[in-house]
């Protein structure tokens, strides 16, 4: 997940500073969703969350190394100026958020960060990076869609979503 104003998706980056950013915005939103999955009881919830936490470390691990292949193998990716804010503030949040206020920005910040990186893609002229940018474009998309149903479900029962769901009993022949 990553957020670029407006100012910063004109201004023509580096392929290195575009992994660079995402890097960092890959951090936070490991952080986030692994924020998201201690709101609720429902261990069905909680597992989908930590599933996108960890998702994004994936997604860290395989820019990393891209990052490290078109950087002749610096280690981290030094701060670009301007540097847009990450998807969710840094990682840091402040507790007073509503889960659906997180739902309806986890879904913004998807959708930017899939043009991003497929605006990205159609710039860079290294086919490897295109790849794995247009890769990165569509998990991201995938993950707004999984926000937009797991909003609709929390919309639907608030109870059952941030609650332990009762045990299933067999009541059939």
């Amino acid at each position: 997940m990553l957020l670029a104003s407006e100012e910063d998706m004109d201004r023509r980056l580096t392929i290195v500073e575009v992994i660079g950013m995402a890097i960092r915005s890959e951090e936070d939103s490991a952080k986030f969703y692994g924020h998201i999955s201690k709101m609720s009881e429902n261990e069905i919830v909680r597992a989908k969350y930590e599933a996108l936490a960890k998702e994004e470390v994936n997604h860290r691990v395989l820019l990393l190394g891209l990052f490290q292949k078109l950087s002749d193998g610096m280690d981290n990716p030094p701060r670009v100026p301007g540097e847009p804010e990450t998807a969710e503030k840094g990682g840091q949040i402040d507790g007073s958020e509503t889960l659906d206020d997180l739902l309806n920005l986890a879904i913004e910040r998807e959708h930017k960060a899939a043009a991003f990186y497929q605006k990205a893609a159609d710039e860079t002229r290294d086919v490897n990076s295109q790849r794995i940018l247009q890769y990165l474009a569509s998990m991201e998309r995938g993950h707004e869609e999984l926000l937009r149903n797991e909003l609709a479900a929390f919309e639907l029962d608030n109870d059952w979503y941030l609650k332990n769901p009762p045990e299933l009993q067999h009541v059939g022949p």
